[in-house]
């Protein structure tokens, strides 16, 4: 496999298109043909974990955070800002990074799965641009198509690969006298049994995916039809319930042991919860509208800690490493199962990591 390769498979699980405008996901660093037989991955890339991975023989590092948020103005090892740019640049170390495509699918999922909670809906819904392929194909080579579909990003829904729907039915056509046709005569109608695939996928594959599924078919015309989605259940944070409630301050303390910070009142059971891991406290307010009696996030600052005590809003303010990395270990997951499917023998390291905060 080849670094681009992995970039296909994060782009499935966590479309690009669900990146926040101003955030910088995607290849950070290297070549995207360079061969890959060995993958660590760090929710952060700082130099100690670029270092790690060249360590134990990786030529790829795939992470949460961004290597690069704005534009570099000079790459020097003296620069601590692009310190771990130059360290993977120079050795050849790939850097890709899923951020906020993968905020908005499954950071928010693994730690709620972490902390016991059902699941309700996200905080902030961004519906999402997607499309449906329709294409009919003959049923003996409706695999073969499904499988090309799949195989160029096609059929993720969620923690899902390879969703479709199909039925079976009567297609009918007339040939054109000078046309090859898979079935039927030349200058003749014809009728033939096929198959009626359905497919979503993200709109940002479409060419991609358009290209890979006419290269599988086996008519000289193929009928595919898109239709343009707007998905929702795809967004920044989560809303979810603890049925029975639960006292949150003993609960947390067991679940996500670190130094955090209460704001607000600390009620004795609370059944109606919001997180937003890592930087959550822009959603103060949006979580007290919601009707949550607690938010659980990363990191608050003093005037985002008045507002929820103003609004009654319990929050506790967890660690953003802390809140974050559940869902570094989600993603690995599911890219490790990814290339069982494909069959492919690379190793996968996640690396350990600690927040860079402590007490002294």
């Amino acid at each position: 496999m080849i670094v681009n390769d992995f970039l296909n498979i994060i782009g499935k699980l966590a479309p690009p298109d669900l990146a926040a405008d101003w955030d910088n996901c995607g290849l950070q660093v290297g070549d995207p043909d360079r061969v890959v037989t060995h993958v660590a991955m760090a929710l952060d890339a700082a130099s100690h974990t670029v270092q790690k991975a060249l360590d134990i023989g990786c030529q790829l590092l795939i992470t949460h955070h961004p290597m690069i948020f704005r534009p570099i103005k000079r790459l020097s090892p003296q620069d601590p800002t692009c310190a771990p740019v130059f360290l993977a640049a120079s050795k050849n170390l790939a850097v890709i990074s899923a951020h906020t495509n993968w905020d908005a699918v499954g950071v928010a999922q693994a730690l709620a799965s972490k902390l016991e909670l059902v699941a309700l809906s996200p905080l902030e819904d961004v519906g999402a641009p997607f499309s449906k392929l329709v294409v009919f194909v003959p049923p003996e080579h409706a695999k073969k198509v499904r499988l090309a579909a799949f195989e160029a990003g096609a059929g993720q829904i969620g923690d899902y690969p390879e969703c479709f729907f199909q039925s079976s039915g009567l297609g009918g056509f007339s040939v054109p006298p000078w046309g090859k046709p898979f079935s039927g005569t030349p200058g003749k109608s014809h009728q033939t049994p096929e198959e009626r695939l359905e497919i979503i996928l993200p709109t940002a594959l479409r060419g991609k995916i358009d290209r890979a599924v006419r290269a599988a078919h086996p008519y000289e015309e193929p009928a595919l039809e898109y239709y343009e989605l707007t998905t929702f259940g795809h967004g920044f944070g989560l809303l979810g319930r603890w049925d029975p409630p639960r006292d949150p301050v003993s609960f947390l303390s067991s679940k996500l042991p670190s130094n955090g910070l209460w704001a607000g009142p600390i009620p004795s059971l609370v059944s109606s919860v919001a997180l937003m891991p890592g930087s959550g406290g822009d959603y103060v307010t949006m979580a007290a509208k919601s009707g949550a009696q607690l938010l659980i996030t990363g990191d608050v600052n003093h005037h985002q800690a008045l507002t929820a005590t103003e609004a009654g809003l319990t929050v506790f303010s967890a660690g953003h490493f802390e809140t974050e990395r559940p869902g570094l270990e989600r993603l690995a997951q599911l890219i490790m199962a990814a290339l069982a499917r494909l069959s492919e023998q690379i190793e996968l390291t996640v690396l350990e990591e600690a927040s860079p905060f402590r007490r002294l």
